[in-house]
């Protein structure tokens, strides 16, 4: 007896509406595509600030006691800290504040603030400044400057080039839209300086103090506010600036012995450039660099390209006036572009060198072409199994429809496109189609047991609308936990979840909405009369629509009062429905129109084709499905030979899984990479330069796979990434040549780099890569203790243990030996004695050796510095210092030597501090095997071959910390993941025990990953505990199929034997089809192929494995399981007299 079905629903009798629905839906989602950001990540906030105090002068040990300590007990209240660390070197303090994920920043940076208020510091300290860490500070484009011809020749050349860049690149890219900064780097910054002869200072009794405010006194425009006279108002003005050098050097500063006394007298005054801290190199040439950021909501990718733009010129139709003919003719010309101004006007070349949006776009594009191809192998899989075109193109056209439905609701929460999102898309992209193809299968297989179409897609969608609602939110449902996924993986992973339970959720909304409206009318018939009826127009056809709607229901007399309500309704709807089809039939007759002359070869060609392909997968499913039932019936009577099996198989996954290593995150290869070298602290940075430059040289004779080098000596001082930077330091910044193998290609070029900088010695080396996630070294050994000197012996002894770790490279301690200092200590007895102020006295030696800023020249549209310190004759040696004479001015002059003593000495390069206690760093990342084995390895070694004495001790923080801090919070989500998979179930099967037999899948496919994954050599990391946590939602779908059928034929009164085996052979078809589509969509990610592929690969074989282990061993146990389960059930019901009917698809589990 049939089901009592509705003769007609929403889906069956409105098509037009259901297709207009769909449509607004896929427009819409089109729209918000084109509105999406691109970014490489999504929005990581990390929940970092560094107050940074600038103490000029002062040793590492003075900046720890007076800077360092109080900022850490005022700010170690803070609300929401999680740890407070302190970097103390010379002339600067950085206290970092680390904030619990979740805390609110702008209350954090207020709140620091308010405490930074209570905080008195030494008067010569600057006021602390609040840093808000975050990777996109990482500049998206570095540019290069260099010139050409003798202009550019020297020093002259150089502070040209300078200039270039700060008063025009800087002023024309600052403004793009979505720019935040353009900051230069290298040439030489132009100064005047003021340099004293200190024998003519203490002739004429002067300080330098007083030669400072002359200066500044003399250098005024100042206004004087109007005068009227008559009807004229004039402007009063002293104009009283210095417009040359001669006015510097004419400059009266006293009276002595009756004459004046003039800079010149006392001074060379020279023009010059300001100490240079940094070289930068282009390719071996010396150059400028500019470095662009973005604002933090700017999209990477539209600044990249405003900012290409404006550099190379804006593209123009020929012949327009201004349009510069290009290499690759008129057609690419293009308007004039601030490089080649810059080269026609002034001789100099700008390039972009390094630009981060490229890899992102490259990226994308990966991904893209990921879902995109992953779909077309599901399609063709469909095919392939289905063997009919029409069928196939039903369930495939619901791939670009969920995907393009998935996008507005992403706009609408603010997703961008970005590796997290479209990894999350094309991870689903397999399984957009299996509700599709579930839905469709029991469509068609209700038309093959005789019914009509319309009442076949009603069937075929009620019998399994619960099913696949249940399967969709079970899989939906996994994502949920990762809200208490604490540290960077939660932060991280959001994207990809709302980017799957979207587009899942749009898919089930395809499936059960579209799918049975497109299926009850595929495949339709024209009845004679409406075709002829269609012959005679609109009005004819509209006649014919109402007579034979209306035909069968006049024949009861009493429906005939309806009649005139039905005419009236059905003309409306049929107008309607006219519209909609002649809409349709114009889309249609343009695609026919377009494809007509190819698309029936094309068709045929295809068919051909495929043809041996499709029959031997049709061939191979009916041999499937002839002998599937024969193994189950083997296996229903030997369940204590499938269990052991399983048993040996899990033992083995258990084996695996011990020797599994893990990670943080697989390190992602962008084609870029920096050696952060260092030499002996206190080397100059000319002597730096001679250095590294032979390996530059190296390099750049040897750059087979290097497309571009840069190199920086020196340090910048307004760079806030690393503390320990100074004229020791180099980095070279290693661009490679994109290629087929990109991760090949990357690995050749640093063991060949890694060979020349070992020809160095008392080299420190530290290979560092874009940062994608964390900010810190995958390792960090924190060695803890008071004394200085012992932290320092047992961090070398412990980093030089280290270096021997082939599970470790770029081993590097951070408490390495101080710059060389001149120590002066002055002595207060003999200072109260001469009548001075120890402060005044060392400002007076600060500001004749370091120099001061007395005020600024201006030259055309700049203001130059005008700098004040003695001639460098005069501070040479340590005998000059000595001899500087601190009493200017009094009739016995007194020298430095005679209130003080100096002493050649060496202070510590850094002090660390960690939530209060001094620390020594030692920082690597993973040479050979994977973090957890090098976690490992470091722990034997230190803990057996280092005596340790006594308040000492290590642990390793880093990359490490952060994966333990995410591990327990992970193993946390999976099991609120499972519990929420059982919840669901439950209440679709109301029953407490069905579920427990479906989620026998979870293990079986857990075990395969681990196996794959063991196999392949993968570590575990965030992204596989993300790939089994979206499996435990996706394996329990096809059981779900299984068990759910096995009720509904059991509630038509099947046997339990019989209802099992036929659940299986029906549901064999849907269940191999939704597991090869969704695995032949993942395959093309798990294949590891373009840029980024590093991150998504872990999770797609994760999901690729699981998935094939447990839909083999599911169709073999789960039936077992079901089966025995039900002869138990059986056997209880007999022996205790159980009311309760045995195999009602409701019947829950008593308690």
């Amino acid at each position: 007896m049939k089901d009592r079905l509705p003769e007609r629903t929403f889906t069956t009798s409105r098509p037009v509406a259901v297709l207009m629905v769909f449509t607004a839906a896929v427009v819409f989602g089109f729209f918000s595509f084109k509105r999406l950001p691109v970014t490489l990540m999504p929005d990581l906030t990390y929940p970092t600030l560094t107050v940074r105090t600038e103490y000029p002068g002062a040793a590492p040990q003075e900046v720890e006691n007076e800077i360092s300590r109080p900022l850490e007990e005022a700010l170690g209240v803070i609300g929401g800290l999680n740890k407070i660390s302190s970097i103390s070197r010379a002339g600067v303090s950085d206290v970092v504040l680390e904030f619990v994920w979740g805390t609110d920043m702008s209350e954090a940076v207020q709140e620091t603030l308010e405490k930074l208020d209570l905080v008195f510091l030494p008067r010569e300290a600057e006021r602390p400044l609040i840093l808000r860490f975050d990777p996109s500070l990482d500049p998206i484009m570095e540019l290069s400057l260099s010139g050409e011809g003798p202009l550019y020749r020297g020093e002259a050349g150089l502070r040209r080039l300078r200039r270039l860049a700060e008063l025009v690149i800087k002023r024309q890219l600052e403004p793009i839209p979505g720019v935040a900064a353009v900051r230069v780097r290298g040439g030489l910054e132009e100064e005047y300086h003021v340099l004293l002869n200190e024998a003519a200072l203490v002739r004429v009794g002067l300080s330098v103090q007083q030669v400072i405010d002359r200066l500044r006194q003399e250098n005024i425009n100042v206004a004087g506010g109007t005068l009227q006279e008559g009807r004229a108002e004039y402007m009063v003005r002293t104009l009283n600036e210095f417009t040359t050098l001669e006015d510097i050097g004419n400059t009266i500063v006293t009276r002595h012995e009756g004459r004046d006394v003039r800079i010149r007298d006392i001074a060379r005054v020279v023009r010059a450039q300001k100490d240079r801290e940094m070289i930068t190199r282009t390719d071996g040439r010396e150059s400028v660099q500019i470095d662009i950021y973005k604002e933090a909501d700017a999209n990477i990718v539209a600044v990249a390209r405003a900012v290409r733009l404006a550099i190379e010129g804006q593209p123009m139709p020929p012949g327009m006036p201004g349009a510069q003919a290009g290499p690759e003719g008129p057609m690419r010309s293009r308007a004039e572009g601030l490089a080649a101004r810059l080269w026609k006007e002034e001789s100099a070349r700008l390039a972009v060198v390094a630009d981060r949006s490229r890899f992102i776009e490259s990226s994308i594009r990966e991904v893209r072409n990921t879902a995109i191809l992953g779909g077309v192998l599901a399609i063709l899989v469909l095919y392939l199994f289905l063997g009919d075109g029409r069928t196939t193109a039903i369930i495939g056209v619901s791939i670009p429809m969920s995907l393009l439905i998935t996008f507005a609701p992403m706009n609408l929460l603010g997703i961008s496109l970005n590796i997290m999102s479209l990894g999350g898309l094309a991870l689903g992209v397999g399984m957009l189609v299996d509700n599709s193809i579930v839905v469709l299968e029991s469509i068609y297989r209700c038309r093959e047991e005789g019914d009509d179409l319309i009442r076949a897609a009603i069937r075929g969608t009620r019998e399994v609308r619960g099913a696949v609602i249940a399967s969709t939110l079970t899989t939906v449902a996994v994502f949920f936990p990762l809200v208490f996924v604490e540290g960077i993986a939660g932060q991280a992973f959001g994207d990809l979840g709302i980017a799957v339970v979207t587009s899942l959720l749009a898919s089930l909304l395809v499936a059960v909405g579209f799918i049975p409206m497109v299926a009850s009318r595929s495949g339709f018939r024209a009845e004679p009369g409406e075709s002829v009826a269609t012959d005679g127009g609109a009005g004819g056809w509209a006649s014919w629509r109402i007579f034979r709607e209306t035909w069968t229901g006049v024949r009861r007399p009493w429906h005939r009062i309806l009649l005139p309500w039905w005419i009236v309704r059905l003309a409306v709807g049929s107008v309607l429905e006219l519209a909609g089809r002649l809409l349709v039939a114009v889309v249609g007759g343009l695609i026919w129109l377009a494809v007509r002359g190819v698309g029936p070869w094309l068709v045929r060609g295809v068919r051909v084709a495929m043809a041996p392909l499709a029959a031997l997968t049709r061939g191979l499913l009916r041999g499937l499905q002839s002998g599937y039932p024969r193994l189950m019936s083997f296996t229903l009577d030997r369940p204590l030979g499938l269990l052991l099996l399983v048993a040996v198989c899990g033992g083995l996954a258990v084996l695996a899984a011990t020797r599994l290593g893990y990670e943080l995150l697989p390190e992602v290869h962008q084609g870029e990479f920096t050696f952060e070298t260092s030499l002996p602290v206190g080397t100059p940075i000319e002597r730096t330069e001679a250095v590294m430059s032979r390996v530059e040289q190296a390099i750049l004779a040897d750059r087979e796979d290097i497309e571009r080098l840069l190199v920086t000596f020196g340090y910048d001082v307004t760079n806030m990434k690393r503390a320990d930077e100074g004229e020791h330091s180099a980095r070279f910044k290693v661009l490679v040549r994109p290629g087929r193998d990109p991760r090949g290609t990357e690995e050749r070029v640093l063991a060949r780099l890694r060979r020349y900088f070992a020809q160095v010695p008392d080299l420190e080396v530290r290979l560092t890569r874009p940062v994608l996630f964390s900010s810190k070294a995958p390792i960090v050994v924190e060695i803890e203790g008071d004394d200085l000197a012992a932290l320092k012996r047992v961090s070398d002894q412990a980093a030089s243990l280290l270096r021997e770790l082939p599970e470790l490279a770029d081993v590097e301690a951070t408490l390495r030996a101080g710059a060389p200092e001149i120590q002066i200590e002055y002595d207060r007895d003999r200072l109260m004695t001469y009548g001075l102020n120890l402060g005044a006295v060392a400002r007076q030696v600060r500001d004749l050796v370091k120099g001061f800023e007395a005020t600024r020249f201006n030259l055309k549209d700049r203001r130059v510095p005008v700098v004040v310190r003695l001639d460098e004759s005069d501070r040479e040696h340590l005998d000059d210092i000595a001899a500087i004479v601190v009493n200017p001015g009094a009739e016995q002059p007194i020298p430095l030597e005679a209130v003080a003593t100096l002493r050649l000495g060496e202070g510590p390069s850094e002090i660390r501090r960690i939530d209060g206690q001094r620390v020594a760093l030692i920082q690597a990342s993973v040479g050979r095997g994977s973090l957890g084995g090098a976690v490992r390895r470091i722990q034997e070694v230190l803990g057996a071959q280092i005596d340790w004495p006594p308040g000492m001790r290590f642990v390793i923080t880093g990359q490490n910390e952060e994966w333990e801090k995410s591990e327990g919070s992970l193993y946390l989500a999976l099991g609120l993941s499972l519990f929420l998979v059982y919840v669901i179930m439950a209440a679709q099967f109301e029953s407490l025990l069905h579920p427990l037999i479906i989620m026998v899948t979870i293990p079986l496919a857990f075990l395969g990953s681990v196996l794959g994954l063991w196999a392949l050599g993968v570590s575990v990391s965030i992204v596989v505990f993300l790939g089994l946590i979206m499996l435990a939602g996706i394996v329990v779908n096809n059981a779900i199929v299984l068990v759910d059928y096995a009720n509904t034929l059991r509630s038509r009164g099947l046997e339990l034997r019989e209802a099992i085996l036929t659940a299986g052979r029906v549901r064999l078809r849907p269940i191999l089809l939704t597991t090869a589509t969704t695995v032949l969509g993942l395959l093309p990610m798990a294949l590891g192929l373009g840029d980024g592929a590093e991150i998504r690969t872990p999770m797609a074989l994760t999901v690729i494995f699981g998935l094939v282990s447990s839909t083999v061993l599911t169709l073999v146990i789960i039936p077992t399981v079901y089966y025995w389960v039900g002869r138990g059930k059986q056997w209880l019901a007999g022996r205790w007299g159980a009311a309760a009917e045995v195999g009602k698809p409701a019947d829950a589990l008593s308690p």
